[in-house]
């Protein structure tokens, strides 16, 4: 491709996207109809410009929706590719990804590049024209820090995704863009250092957190202050900027958020005190987007359900499985390791576990969907369950699968990860002070569990912050993350995982034992992943990194 034929290709997709308006969630105000909309009626009316950028909004990928090979959504969740998890559906590309099994020509989640920057294309398109809404100027101002915010946030998936971080090698960040480019612009863009898409990104919080209002002041949904100030203290963190992650976190902890009093049901209660910033998603219609993940009567609840749970057609998919790995890094109530403490019991071993493991796992003999679930050789919900359990977490119980739509939001920041982005910066800045055992503590204590013991040093406080995001964060895609950042995913991920063995006896007792049930693969090069080669010929000039 040359680079007219580039520009051209690049300019025609930016002129579509000021055309081409996503649905909107029914929170958020009602639609102009398709075909009245110009770009004249999209920047001069308030409905346009805001249905401009709700389609922002509704095409940002989420744990719920992010594509799978451009017909399905919501398939696998990344912690699948971590220690933590592991996913039934064997023709879904998750093995590639957990093994590294793949080339530039090929890459699991790589629709990823293109995707956000056609998202931060658009964003760049709504700051460039919003000044035009002169009937509604203060419109016009809250818009562009929900912009702000959203090309921030897309920015962060980016170099996450894509960029790397490390005392060992270069720090490499992605191309940034921040103009709406045209034919006469030069589309050859390499890659930023990885400190200037921090500063980008954190420039764009700033804005955002000046710009707009606070929770509760705004529809459910949409881009707060305390939103771009959390995921502030994110991308700091994930940058090692430790003491300006802390106190960025810091600004957003005692404000509008506070922790749900049940650990379960906060992911089904939608817009509660917790909740910082999700996506929302509807049953779906003729007028709407889809609903959390795949298609009408899919979604979440089929896909991470065990084949023998049925409705009105097949049974579930099996879907995101959690390891042994994963169950054996809970602590028992008495807040010692399994190994550790007396409360533990061989032929129980689920038996006083800290209590976001039942709120979190399925495993044999819990109840789930209104009866006791089987999971040993031969039980009736074996199928497909080769970890020995499948996920709890996210679950709406009361619905009936096949017959009824998931709709559960997915939650990208909550206070609870505000206060664990705090102790872990608070922490590495200047060690396990008071305010990093009341952020830790405070978690813990909602779970039901006992305070940390005082006296710690910073290097065990960092282990038991570590192991307290593994739990509270299960399955909300930061594992996958978190252990590539902290640069331990070699030490984890090179050999066997874990899951549970059951056999039932025939005086109806268990036999419980630990099998490998599957060999990873984690080369030094997949602390990132590639850009897919047909980005790379688009531009070269981006370049891959670390072996790709």
């Amino acid at each position: 491709m040359n680079r007219n034929t580039m520009k051209l290709s690049y300019l025609i997709g930016a002129l579509l996207c000021i055309f081409t308006i996503m649905s909107c969630q029914e929170d958020f105000l009602d639609q102009v109809p398709k075909e009245s909309l110009t770009e004249e009626t999209v920047w001069t009316d308030p409905q346009g410009a805001v249905q401009f950028v709700n389609g922002i909004y509704g095409e940002m990928p989420s744990g719920f929706d992010r594509w799978y090979d451009g017909w399905a959504k919501g398939l696998y969740l990344l912690d699948g590719a971590s220690d933590d998890g592991d996913v039934a559906m064997g023709w879904t590309h998750s093995t590639l990804l957990q093994n590294a099994e793949f080339l530039p020509s090929y890459v699991p989640w790589g629709n990823m590049w293109g995707n956000y920057y056609s998202l931060i294309r658009k964003a760049n398109v709504a700051l460039e024209n919003l000044d035009r809404l002169e009937e509604d100027p203060e419109l016009a101002e809250r818009l562009k820090g929900e912009v702000y915010f959203l090309r921030g946030m897309m920015y962060h998936e980016l170099l996450r995704l894509f960029g790397f971080r490390s005392e060992g090698a270069e720090p490499t960040g992605v191309p940034i863009i921040t103009t709406a480019l045209g034919l006469e612009d030069d589309l050859q863009i390499p890659r930023s250092t990885y400190n200037e898409v921090v500063d980008l990104i954190v420039s764009d919080l700033d804005k955002a957190a000046e710009i707009l209002p606070a929770k509760g002041e705004i529809e459910a949904g949409r881009a707060t202050s305390g939103a771009a100030m959390a995921f502030k203290g994110r991308v700091l963190l994930y940058a090692e900027k430790w003491q300006e992650s802390a106190n960025a976190s810091n600004e957003v902890i005692g404000t509008n958020y506070s922790l749900f009093p049940d650990y379960k049901t906060l992911f089904l209660t939608k817009n509660n005190q917790e909740v910082i910033f999700a996506k929302k998603f509807l049953y779906p219609d003729k007028h709407h987007q889809s609903n959390a993940g795949g298609t009408q009567n899919a979604g979440w609840d089929v896909y991470n359900s065990p084949e023998s749970f049925r409705g009105t057609s097949d049974g579930g998919w099996g879907g995101n499985l959690p390891t042994q790995n994963f169950v054996d890094s809970y602590d028992m109530v008495d807040g010692q390791p399994q190994d550790e403490s007396p409360l533990y019991d061989p032929e129980n071993p689920w038996d006083n576990l800290d209590p976001r493991f039942e709120a979190t796992v399925v495993h044999n003999g819990a109840t789930f969907r209104g009866r006791e679930v089987e999971l040993f050789v031969g039980g009736r919900d074996i199928n497909f369950i080769h970890t020995g359990y499948f996920l709890r977490k996210f679950h709406n119980e009361d619905l009936v699968i096949y017959s009824q739509s998931s709709d559960q939001d997915w939650i990208f920041m909550r206070y609870a990860e505000v206060l664990l982005n705090y102790a872990e910066a608070q922490n590495e800045a200047t060690g396990p002070d008071g305010t990093v055992y009341d952020a830790i503590n405070s978690i813990r204590s909602r779970a039901g569990m006992p305070d940390l013991p005082q006296g710690l040093t910073k290097d065990s406080m960092r282990e038991e912050i570590r192991n307290e995001r593994r739990i509270e964060l299960a399955f909300e895609e930061h594992r996958f993350f978190d252990i590539r950042r902290w640069r331990i995913a070699e030490d984890l991920l090179n050999g066997p995982l874990l899951g549970m063995k059951i056999t039932r006896n025939e005086d109806g007792s268990f036999t419980y034992e630990k099998d490998e049930f599957e060999q990873r693969n984690f080369p030094y090069k997949l602390y990132v992943l590639p850009i897919p080669q047909d980005e790379i010929d688009k531009n070269p000039e981006a370049e891959q990194i670390l072996g790709w």
